[in-house]
């Protein structure tokens, strides 16, 4: 398509332009600005996110599930408590990252503390479950105890998921 100007008339100069294509945005001015920053949230196998931003709050019924029976006998309820919670931040988190706990009596005195530390991506059960391993470790009364669990993460609906005891491996 070819387009023609009719007017006879002389083109103004083009020192008349000047003005008005000054206002135009000059390259990397509107168009070539960078990105903006991309917050980049990680957990899991492949930086997959396993949950929100937030830990929901571990029901009590849930948390003996949530700890190695070697474990559990050893330890008072408030520091179950403690290594359950540490345990579900852990199972989310980059594996390698150890997630520190502390339990403290009523008078603040510090009566136990350990770790939960990821020691493998998640993975699917044979049953489709998602399930991760942890370390677990205890310091109490100048004795260490660890155990190796698997946490399985059962969903009770509406957002709301917990991580229990379970085998990767087992058919429930």
């Amino acid at each position: 398509m070819v387009a023609a100007c009719s007017n006879t008339g002389v083109a103004p100069p083009v020192d008349a332009y000047r003005g008005v294509l000054a206002a135009v945005p000059k390259p990397g001015v509107l168009f070539d600005r960078p990105p903006p920053d991309v917050v980049v949230r990680r957990g899991g196998p492949s930086g997959e996110l396993l949950a929100g931003p937030t830990v929901p709050a571990l029901p009590d019924d849930a948390v003996d599930t949530a700890i190695g029976p070697a474990l559990r006998t050893w330890l008072t309820s408030v520091e179950r408590r403690q290594l359950a919670e540490a345990s579900q931040r852990a199972v989310l988190g980059i594996t390698g990252t150890p997630v520190a706990w502390a339990a403290a009596n009523p008078a603040g005195t510090e009566t136990a503390k350990g770790l939960a530390l990821p020691v493998d991506d998640a993975q699917r059960s044979v049953r489709g479950r998602v399930c991760r391993d942890l370390w677990q470790s205890v310091d109490k009364a100048g004795e260490t105890h660890q155990q190796q669990v698997t946490l399985c993460r059962l969903d009770y609906g509406n957002g709301l998921s917990v991580w229990m005891l379970g085998d990767a491996n087992q058919w429930p």
